[in-house]
C-alpha cells in the first residue's frame, strides 16, 4: 500500500524513471487490494461498496439512500461533489482525465483515504449521479463494486426539475455547454453529434442530457473490449412509486440483506420545510408530470431522438439498454404545473441576536453553547488564506467543501477578491461541509477541542428530543434553539451531526477515521440513530456534519493556537505528503497531532 502512494516507489516498481505523480489507477488498485484480499472467502472481511448510479438526477436516489440507511452506511456523491472543478477527476473539469491521470502528494493521499472510506462491513452504499464523461473513471476506482442502476422516465425527471426550478438553480445551461465542449475532445467524438452547439431551449437540452448521461453509463458498463463486467441491478422510479413495498423487498432479496424497516410515510405538502428539494419523507402514490404538454413532448422527443442518433456510433446493446432504462413516459399523467414554492432561508428575526458564545458544564467537560456558525468558519478560512494556507489545492479540499449555494453550500470563495463569504441569511446557521481537519483547526484556534464519542453519548443521554431532524425544516436552522436561553446549550442534538475527537481503531496502513455523532436536519432523530456508530476519513465532509467545541474546566486562553501557527502546521503536513513514502495511518496521525497539540 505504501509504495503505491509515493511517486519514487511506484515508478521504481513499474520500471519507470523517478519523478512525477502517481496514476489514479495504481491508487485504486492498491486500495482495493488492501480491503478485498480474502473478502470472498471470509464474509467478515470488508466489502467493496454498492455503487448506485442514476441515469440522471431526480431519479429517487434520496429515497433509496434513506430506505437503506439502517442497513447500509451512506455516501452521497463523495466524488462528484467533493472534488473541486480543477481536480483532474472532477466531472466539472473542462478536460476531465481518466485513470491514467497523475496526482500530487495531497491529491493521492486524499484519493486513497476517500476510496478507503467507502469499503466496509456491512457493505456501504455509494450514490453518484450525473457523472457523464467521468462515469468510466468512477467505475474504475471501485473495480469490485456491484452496480445499482436508478432509472426514471425523462418526463418524470423534467417534472421534478420544473417543480424545483432546478434548470436555473443548478445552472444547467452552463453545464450543457461544458459537456458539449468535452464531447468534442478526441476520445469522446462519438458523442459530439449528440450534444449540438446550437444553444437549445431548456426542454430540448434536458432531453439530450438525460440520454447522453444514460448512454455514457451504459457504454461504461457494456461488456466488451476495455469494458466493465459488473453485477447490475435496476430499480425503476415508476415501480417504486407504484408499489414501494414490493420494490424494496425485491431489492433486499437481490442484495442479500434484510428487508429495510418501514418508515412513516408523509403525504406531499406535509412538511413545513423551507426547501423540500432533498427531502424524502413524503410519499407519492401516482405518476404525475407537472409540465405543460409542449415541454413534456420536447423532453421526451429529444431524449428518444438522441438515443436513435447514438445507434450510428455506439454498440446496439448499449443503446438498447438505454432505451429500456428511459422507457415509461407513457405512464405519466401530464398536468399543468401548479404554483412553485418559494424557498426562504430561516434567519434570526429582527431584534434577535445570537447569545455570546460560551461554555456550559455538562458532565465532566464544558460544552460550547452554540454550534460553530458559517460566519465563524468563514473567518477562519479567510485568516488561514491570508496566512498562506489555502483551503483548496489542485481540486482537493482540506477544511471545507465549497459547494454552490443552490447545491447546499453556504460558505464560498471569491477567487477575484480572494475572500471567503457566507450566503446571505445563513450567517447564523451552523457550518456544514466541514472536514475533520477544518473542525479540528477551528477548535485549535478557539483554545478548545472536539468532544469524544463517549462524552457526546453521556452528555445527550437525557437530552430532549432532537431539534430539527428528519427534514422537518428542510435545511439547517439558526444555531439558537427555540425555547432555550443563553445559559443553555443549544442543539445538543439536532440541526447537524458533529465531528468527534476519536475514531475507530485502524492499522498503520489504513487511513484514520473519526466518529460522527448525533442527528442532523436530514437524518432520523431517534435515540437509536443518534447513538449509531458512524465515522468518516479526515478530509471527508457532508451537508449534515458540523462542529461542536468543548473545553476542559479551567482551560486558559493561551492554549489557543494562532492562525499563522495553524497555517504552518497544515502546510508542513501537505509538504510531507510529497516526501518519502509512509503508511496512510502514519501520515494521518501526524496531522492529528499537529492540530491537537498545544502551542
Amino acid at each position: 500500500m505504501t509504495e503505491s502512494l509515493h511517486p519514487d516507489a511506484e515508478r521504481a516498481h513499474a520500471g519507470d524513471p523517478v519523478g512525477g505523480g502517481v496514476a489514479v489507477a495504481a491508487i485504486a488498485a492498491r486500495v482495493a487490494e488492501l480491503y478485498q484480499r480474502g473478502a470472498v472467502q471470509d464474509s467478515s472481511r470488508t466489502a467493496a461498496p454498492l455503487l448506485a448510479l442514476g441515469v440522471f438526477e431526480r431519479v429517487g436516489s434520496n429515497w433509496m439512500s434513506d430506505s437503506l440507511r439502517a442497513l447500509l452506511p451512506q455516501h452521497n456523491e463523495p466524488l462528484r461533489q467533493q472534488l473541486g472543478r480543477e481536480h483532474p477527476l472532477s466531472a466539472l473539469n473542462p478536460s476531465p482525465a481518466g485513470l491514467d491521470a497523475e496526482l500530487d502528494g495531497l491529491g493521492r493521499h486524499h484519493m486513497a483515504c476517500a476510496l478507503s472510506d467507502l469499503y466496509g462491513r456491512p457493505r456501504h452504499l455509494v450514490k453518484e449521479t450525473n457523472l457523464f464523461f467521468t462515469t468510466g473513471t468512477v467505475l474504475g476506482l471501485l473495480p469490485d463494486s456491484p452496480v445499482l442502476i436508478l432509472t426514471r422516465a425523462p418526463v418524470g425527471i423534467a417534472s421534478s426539475f420544473a417543480r424545483g426550478g432546478l434548470w436555473e438553480r443548478w445552472e444547467y445551461a452552463k453545464r450543457y455547454r461544458q459537456l458539449a465542449r468535452v464531447a468534442r475532445m478526441p476520445h469522446w467524438q462519438d458523442f459530439a453529434p449528440l450534444l449540438p452547439l446550437d444553444d437549445p431551449e431548456p426542454p430540448v437540452a434536458l432531453g439530450r442530457l438525460i440520454a447522453v448521461n444514460a448512454l455514457l453509463l451504459a457504454h461504461a458498463l457494456t461488456p466488451g473490449p476495455g469494458g466493465c463486467r459488473r453485477n447490475c441491478l435496476v430499480v425503476r422510479y415508476e415501480d417504486h412509486v407504484h408499489d414501494s413495498a414490493t420494490t424494496l423487498a425485491t431489492l433486499a432479496g437481490q442484495l442479500g440483506i434484510p428487508l429495510p424497516p418501514s418508515t412513516p410515510a408523509r403525504t406531499a405538502g406535509w412538511s413545513a420545510a423551507a426547501d423540500t428539494t432533498f427531502a424524502t419523507t413524503w410519499h407519492k402514490d401516482g405518476l404525475v408530470a407537472e409540465l405543460d404538454v409542449r415541454t413534456a413532448e420536447l423532453v421526451s422527443h429529444h431524449a428518444a431522438a438522441t438515443v436513435v442518433a447514438a445507434e450510428k456510433r455506439l454498440e446496439t446493446k448499449t443503446t438498447a439498454l438505454v432505451s429500456a432504462w428511459l422507457a415509461g413516459d407513457d405512464r405519466y399523467e401530464v398536468r399543468p404545473p401548479g404554483p412553485r414554492k418559494r424557498t426562504v432561508a430561516r434567519v434570526l428575526q429582527r431584534g434577535q441576536r445570537l447569545p455570546d458564545p460560551g461554555y456550559r458544564p455538562i458532565t465532566r467537560v464544558l460544552w460550547r453553547n452554540l454550534l460553530v456558525t458559517n460566519l465563524e468558519m468563514a473567518e477562519l478560512l479567510n485568516a488561514l488564506h491570508d496566512a498562506g494556507a489555502p483551503n483548496t489545492r489542485g481540486g482537493t479540499n482540506l477544511l471545507v467543501c465549497p459547494m454552490p449555494h443552490e447545491r447546499g453550500g453556504r460558505i464560498h470563495f471569491d477567487a477575484d477578491k480572494r475572500y471567503w463569504y457566507v450566503s446571505r441569511g445563513y450567517e447564523s446557521h451552523p457550518a456544514y461541509w466541514v472536514t475533520w481537519v477544518g473542525a479540528a483547526a477551528r477548535a485549535a484556534w478557539s483554545g478548545a477541542r472536539l468532544p469524544t464519542r463517549a462524552e457526546a453519548l453521556e452528555a445527550t443521554f437525557s437530552a430532549p428530543p432532537a431539534a430539527n431532524c428528519d427534514y422537518a425544516v428542510g435545511d439547517t436552522s439558526p444555531v439558537t434553539e427555540p425555547g432555550r436561553g443563553p445559559g443553555q446549550v443549544h442543539h445538543l442534538v439536532g440541526n447537524v451531526q458533529v465531528w468527534c475527537a476519536d475514531g475507530p481503531e485502524a492499522t498503520e496502513e489504513e487511513p484514520l477515521k473519526k466518529y460522527l455523532f448525533g442527528a442532523a436536519w436530514n437524518t432520523p432523530g431517534t435515540k437509536k440513530e443518534i447513538a449509531a456508530v458512524r465515522s468518516r476519513y479526515l478530509m471527508g465532509s457532508s451537508r449534515g456534519v458540523g462542529v461542536r467545541l468543548v473545553r476542559e474546566p479551567g482551560t486558559p486562553a493561551y492554549t489557543a493556537l494562532g492562525v499563522w501557527e495553524i497555517a504552518h502546521r497544515l502546510n508542513e503536513w501537505v509538504a510531507d505528503l510529497g516526501g518519502p513514502a509512509r503508511p496512510l495511518g502514519e501520515l494521518d496521525r501526524r496531522l492529528v497531532t499537529a492540530l491537537t497539540s498545544g502551542s
